[in-house]
């Protein structure tokens, strides 16, 4: 007998005794994966089992069994590889013995009748489905061919693959089948049978605990769909869970991270996925009255985002100028918009906004995304201003605003690593960058400076992708004679200057053999630059020569082209109340001269009235959380453990009993405090959200 947590009960049992003659029939529901033992597995089974036969073993424990019983069925909560794979090799058994070509032998004329009546099929059974084991949708069709005597097997199927396998195995085995089948009926399980009152998805959380084997989307299926009855499992998992992964392209636990952010105003770790969505669940779907999610609302919820979050990440071009935006989004490689362009596609969906405002934004957002990288700015802040975006902007709406213009207004807003950079920081980045090293990002910053916005498109993407278009230095990445001696005496200068500037690169669809040839060469031949197919090298095919002169010339015309095709943005709105901005305590945002709102430590929102307020505050919060560590870091004589004391001062304030810190009159050296005591603790800077909006006084001591 075993036990966990009180609400597990188990006893030793024989497999074959838990199976045999009984109208029993073990069901794998829905929500679990495919069958996925491979020849690995099933080798060392079948090698237990001959080990069994040839030294007389008594038995072989053979793991644990969780089912919860539903009528005349067992829903197999646990261990469906192992109860699937004896399946399996039965059946491959009953082959060989019913086989005139096989070697394998019993005694008994109708053993293989006997297993199959008694372990594999349920004559008398009222359903349609006779089979004794009744296997995910994706595998029963492979696991009936296997059962009837290997007709029509499905090809490409695990379940096809073992049973070959233990065909083989059985024909060249040096035991008889007698012997064999004997050793299947020593294997012992431990039978965890639950009652209807059990909690399945709590037992299957902590067999699964590990995580080792399941993705989060496989235990936010299991969460979603266990605890329905079997026709209603399998009714929600086709309607719903099976569009979901197809408008997500199989990438469930990727979509539900970015719903979760688009739904929470914050992004989930990659392994608490699950444990995110469970806890947004209840908060969101649990009825008052009885305690119990709604399934249907939960599946239709993640239905509809799935399919926005398909068009984002799959757009069709060609179907509207907004997925012609997202398209290009794609292409800049910006994951982490998702939550925003989720939010916005389901304001379109509910009449919130039209899909011309949703291009209007997307644009602006493209503007901002694509100068941030050009300049070379951090991309640290971008989670965080695109995970709060959506709700800045509907805090403009219920203000006055149209959707546009507050959100343009958040994003102009923005400060430090979060900022939209201006003109003159724009063009200064193409005097610097190296254009050249950019990975694929080629694609999208050529086939924007190609084609614009122009109906009559050049296919950049694809021919970079399929390598019939490739990127050009002008002046070559090495210099030869001709190229020194039409340079001039600072040919060496001016090459490691320009050479991998835009002014310097291009898009060109002839032979790379030829990029080291002479301008004039380059210009002339076919699909040179003066016979070339993209309009972006028109200008330069009208040049005599290449050189300092022509590149600075070329500069300025792409710096203009890049303000054209990424322009500055504006907004009309001006807030009756001010925004509040956020930022994290790690993000690189201005806090002096603001004033703050709330803040969030791990979660909790709390508002305050000034910056010391919240000082104190967040390091109470910490000696909660380890507050033996705390006073060690006080007893440091050097910052942060200057800033603390162990008995009551004028001008100190209480955090914990023997604990008291000055707060200075700048808002700098506050956050400054608590950033090193954060590292120290080992508390990521990001669970820190605060809150604040700009004032235009002095910062002095009401910080």
């Amino acid at each position: 007998m075993i036990s966990n947590g009180g609400y597990m009960r188990g006893e030793d049992e024989y497999l074959t005794y838990i199976i045999e003659g009984k109208q029993t029939r073990f069901v794998i529901p829905v929500y679990q994966r495919n069958y996925d033992w491979k020849i690995e597995q099933c080798e060392r089974l079948f090698d237990d089992l001959q080990s069994v036969a040839t030294t007389g073993m008594g038995e072989h424990f053979f793991g644990s069994i969780v089912s919860k019983r539903e009528g005349d069925t067992r829903v197999v909560i646990d261990g469906q590889q192992r109860i699937t794979t004896v399946f399996i090799l039965l059946a491959a058994l009953v082959a060989q013995l019913r086989s005139p070509e096989s070697d394998v032998t019993s005694v008994e004329a109708s053993k293989a009748d006997y297993i199959e009546g008694q372990f594999l099929v349920d004559t008398y059974h009222p359903d349609e489905q006779k089979l004794r084991l009744k296997l995910v949708k994706g595998d029963m069709g492979a696991f009936s061919a296997v059962v009837a005597g290997g007709v029509n097997l499905v090809e490409g199927s695990n379940v096809t693959r073992n049973y070959r396998y233990f065909l083989k195995r059985i024909a060249d085995m040096p035991i008889t089948g007698d012997q064999l089948f004997d050793a299947v009926k020593r294997l012992k399980v431990v039978d965890v049978k639950l009652d209807e009152h059990d909690d399945a998805q709590r037992v299957f959380e902590s067999l699964n605990s590990t995580g080792l084997d399941l993705t989060e989307a496989d235990k936010i299926r299991n969460f979603i769909l266990m605890d329905l009855d079997e026709r209603e499992q399998e009714r929600c998992y086709e309607e719903h869970w099976i569009p979901i992964e197809r408008n997500t392209l199989g990438q469930v636990s990727d979509f539900v991270r970015y719903y979760l952010a688009a739904k929470m105003g914050k992004t989930p770790a990659v392994g608490r996925v699950y444990q995110s969505y469970v806890d947004y669940a209840r908060r969101t779907y649990s009825s008052a009255q009885s305690g119990r999610l709604d399934t249907l609302a939960m599946l239709g919820d993640l239905r509809g985002f799935s399919e926005r979050y398909g068009r984002c990440v799959s757009p069709d071009r060609d179907r509207s100028e907004l997925d012609g935006v997202l398209y290009r989004l794609g292409l800049l490689q910006m994951g982490v918009i998702i939550p925003f362009v989720l939010n916005l596609l389901a304001s379109i969906d509910s009449g919130g906004i039209s899909e011309g405002q949703a291009v209007e934004c997307l644009e602006a957002v493209e503007s901002y995304l694509f100068r941030r990288w050009s300049c070379g700015i951090p991309a640290n802040s971008l989670n965080k201003v695109f995970e709060t975006l959506h709700g800045d902007a509907m805090r403009g709406v219920a203000d006055g605003a149209t959707y546009p213009e507050a959100m343009r207004y958040s994003l102009l807003h923005k400060s430090g690593t979060g900022r939209f950079p201006s003109d003159s920081e724009f063009r200064a980045s193409l005097a610097t960058r190296d254009f050249y090293r950019i990975g694929n990002r080629k694609l999208y910053l050529y086939d924007r400076l190609e084609n614009g916005d122009s109906k009559e498109r050049v296919d950049v993407v694809g021919g970079l992708r399929e390598g019939r278009f490739s990127v050009e230095h002008i002046m070559p990445q090495t210099l030869n004679a001709s190229w020194r001696k039409s340079l001039g005496d600072r040919c060496e200068e001016v090459h490691d200057e320009w050479k991998d500037r835009i002014a310097n690169l291009t898009l060109t669809a002839y032979n790379s053999e030829y990029s080291n040839r002479d301008f004039a060469t380059k210009r002339d031949m076919e699909n040179g630059f003066s016979d070339s197919v993209f309009r972006m090298n028109r200008w330069v095919g009208e040049q005599e020569a290449w050189g300092e002169g022509e590149l600075e010339s070329r500069q300025s015309v792409l710096q203009d082209r890049f303000v054209e095709l990424w322009p500055p943005i504006s907004s009309s709105y001006q807030p009756t109340l001010e925004v509040p901005d956020e930022a994290t305590l790690g993000d690189d945002a201005e806090f002096t001269g603001r004033d703050i709102v709330s803040y969030s430590f791990m979660g909790d929102d709390t508002p305050v009235k000034t910056w010391k307020e919240m000082e104190v505050g967040v390091l109470r919060s910490l000696c909660d959380l380890d507050l033996g560590r705390l006073y060690t870091i006080s007893e440091e004589s050097s910052f942060p453990g200057s800033a603390f004391e162990h008995e009551e001062r004028q001008g100190f304030s209480k955090v914990s009993d023997g604990l008291f810190v000055k707060s200075s009159n700048s808002t700098w050296l506050k956050v400054e405090l608590l950033r090193k005591v954060f590292d120290l603790l080992g508390v990521s800077q990001d669970e820190l959200v605060i809150k604040m909006v700009q004032v235009d006084r002095a910062e002095g001591d009401a910080d």
